[in-house]
């Protein structure tokens, strides 16, 4: 099993690390709250965008070419569409009712990876553990990271909106 961590750099940076510390790749947003990302991977530079009325889409391009596609399902999983090698289809979706824990799937229930979600209140930083059973690319993993951070900011915020009223 190879393990990587995914830890934000800023308050708008997250560098993707092997479990030998050699950097992957690096998610950038353009500014705070951004539904925009690019992932620079090397000399190549892939971007994420929203898609749909409600924004609960997510492609992932290199130049014009859609490489992923993620979308969030009544139930809160994430839906991703891999259009690299074929179309793939998977699921990513919590551990347990209300774990930090993810885990994602593909479409005969093989399980991909588990990614292990943390805010650090010392630094007020993201870190992502990422346990992968089954090989996946930095464009992926760093996708993922993208679309978790962003179907995810609806959960903090009615977390926070709980735990301040409470």
């Amino acid at each position: 099993m190879k393990t990587y961590t995914a830890t934000s750099q800023n308050s708008r940076n997250f560098i993707l690390e092997n479990q030998n510390q050699e950097i992957l790749g690096e998610l950038i947003y353009p500014k705070w709250y951004s539904t925009k990302a690019e992932i620079h991977i090397g000399s190549k530079i892939f971007k994420t965008d929203t898609k749909g009325f409600w924004t609960t889409s997510v492609e992932v391009a290199e130049y014009e070419r859609v490489l992923l596609k993620f979308k969030m399902d009544w139930k809160g999983n994430i839906i991703m569409t891999s259009l690299q090698d074929g179309e793939k289809h998977f699921i990513i979706k919590k551990e347990k009712w209300y774990s930090n824990i993810l885990v994602m799937k593909d479409e005969n229930e093989k399980v991909y990876f588990h990614l292990k979600r943390n805010f650090k209140w010392k630094d007020f930083k993201f870190h992502y553990e990422i346990a992968l059973e089954e090989d996946l690319d930095a464009i992926t993993l760093l996708s993922i990271i993208h679309v978790v951070n962003y179907f995810s900011s609806d959960d903090d915020g009615s977390a926070a909106t709980t735990a301040a009223t409470v």
